[in-house]
């Protein structure tokens, strides 16, 4: 029976440098650096996966994140990869660190996007105590997630192959989206488990169909999914939610309770303040792809948005807003993440971008992982107009740094969190009605004016910028850690280390 969140239940939080471009004739495709990942392959004498019967021993459990390319260092900007890459990479350091071995399941055997190499095997993490696996259906290339359910029984099948041959044991299955909880229940039963398996949606069908209109709805087989959705529920044995936005469809859309809250975290180790003068490599990337030295660009105020280019995350909001803020504030620039893999949405961008005449005030960056917790720590302001967030990993990311953030009303973490209690109503320049916290500045959907009035209130106030920056950290860290969040998930399934005491000692 579904209990409802508890007092547990409560809120927490890429590889190569910045692509090539400039501005002095537009901006030109970021330019992503292959590399290698590093890995491995592992054996089953590195990685134990058979029956415990020693408590003393690791134990183990099964997180299946289906669709898109997932590897241990996270490639933005391909299809599928990201946000929830990275969110369960983070969960599996933190589940290790609690003491578990992690094995990853990822459906591979086709063409990696980038290097052309065939993910296949298994590759392990540093640790030697994580892994993923990859499992195949001959189908190869990538399948988008909305036509998963096609490839799941061959999926399936290859898994419990592969789990068997190893005399593999785990005592938790997690799943990420509807496709990868399929696999999961339809691998409890016909390897007769009766290890619990919890479900992590990320983001929901009846969630995104109100946020999006009816030719996306088609695109995305949204009513398909919904459907998928509604009947795993009876199969698992529960689920978690990563926002009170999700909670709440649950409950609204689907009649039904999540057990368990696990937004995504941050990782302080990585995002965390610096001054300008911790981040000198920025600046020389960041200068390589405009037409101003890099000693120029240190003096200019930075909005930034990194996100993966596509129309949900509305690029065009945000460029038609900075070319306002431009008029006003001159000496500011416009830092956002747009890759020419990004098919149409990257075309009309760009083609905004001259448009608008910004090509000597804005800099495009590609795939940023290694320079991107300096690229936040240098920002002033943050600025993510998505319409389509399950969270809002990014501007999770920037509060994290002391950053203050600019969003739309759909981005959960700036909605529920950012803005504090105290929130007050502002009238933007075009009359409408905007929501000013403590650490953020909340926007009607593609809203452009009240994004240029938000963004130049921060901008032109030094004072206000550095209250709200210093709230932000305040806010995220540390109770949106992966280690304090994922102890209170593990404390709610009874896996905890005290509850595993409880039991030794009973």
């Amino acid at each position: 029976m579904n209990r409802p969140l508890g007092a547990t239940g409560r809120a927490r939080s890429g590889t190569t440098g910045v692509g090539s471009g400039g501005c002095e004739h537009g901006p030109k495709a970021p330019r992503i650096l292959q590399r290698g990942t590093g890995a491995r392959v592992t054996t089953t004498e590195e990685f134990d996966v058979t029956d415990r019967r020693d408590p003393s021993r690791d134990r183990h459990i099964l997180m299946i994140t289906n669709h898109g390319v997932h590897e241990w260092e996270v490639t933005p900007g391909l299809p599928d990869t990201g946000g929830q890459n990275v969110y369960v990479n983070q969960f599996t350091e933190a589940l290790v660190e609690q003491g578990y071995r992690v094995t990853i399941v990822n459906r591979g055997g086709y063409p990696h996007p980038v290097t052309g190499v065939a993910q296949t095997g298994v590759v392990s993490h540093p640790s030697g105590k994580a892994r993923i696996l990859y499992i195949e259906d001959g189908t190869p290339a990538f399948v988008r997630k909305e036509d998963m359910d096609e490839h799941v029984p061959l999926l399936v099948s290859d898994l419990h192959r592969k789990l068997a041959a190893e005399g593999a044991d785990f005592e938790l299955i997690i799943s990420h989206y509807w496709d990868a909880a399929s696999i999961g229940i339809a691998l409890k039963e016909l390897a007769h488990r009766e290890a619990p398996h919890i479900w992590v949606p990320h983001s929901l069908g009846a969630l995104k169909k109100r946020n999006t209109d009816a030719l996306t709805w088609a695109d995305l087989r949204i009513d398909e999914r919904i459907a998928h959705e509604r009947a795993l529920l009876d199969r698992i044995d529960g689920a978690v939610a990563t926002s009170s936005a999700i909670r709440d469809s649950f409950v609204d859309d689907y009649g039904y309770r999540p057990r368990y809250f696990l937004p995504p975290c941050v990782d302080p180790a990585r995002y965390h303040p610096r001054s300008h003068a911790d981040c000198a490599a920025v600046w020389d990337v960041l200068a390589q792809q405009s037409p101003c030295a890099a000693s120029e660009l240190r003096m200019r105020p930075i909005v930034l948005e990194i996100s993966r280019t596509d129309r949900t995350k509305r690029k065009d909001v945000l460029i038609r807003a900075y070319a306002q803020v431009r008029e006003r504030l001159p000496g500011t620039l416009l830092v956002v993440a747009l890759d020419d893999r990004g098919g149409k949405p990257y075309e009309e961008a760009v083609a905004l971008i001259h448009e608008l005449g910004l090509e000597r005030d804005v800099i495009t960056v590609g795939s940023v992982w290694t320079q991107l917790p300096c690229l936040y720590a240098v920002a002033a302001v943050y600025c993510t107009p998505s319409v389509m967030e399950g969270f809002g990993m990014s501007a999770q990311e920037a509060a994290a740094t002391a950053v203050p953030v600019v969003a739309s009303d759909l981005v959960p973490f700036a909605a529920e969190y950012l803005l504090g209690p105290a929130a007050k109503r502002l009238d933007g320049d075009a009359g409408r009605e905007l929501l000013m916290g403590d650490a953020a500045i909340v926007v009607p959907a593609d809203d452009v004016e009240g994004f240029a009035h938000a963004l130049m209130m921060l901008l032109s106030d030094d004072a206000l910028r550095g209250r709200m920056g210093q709230r932000a950290l305040e806010i995220t860290i540390p109770y949106f850690t992966w280690a304090h969040r994922t102890r209170d998930l593990l404390d709610d399934l009874g896996l905890g280390v005290d509850a595993e005491s409880e039991a030794g000692a009973g």
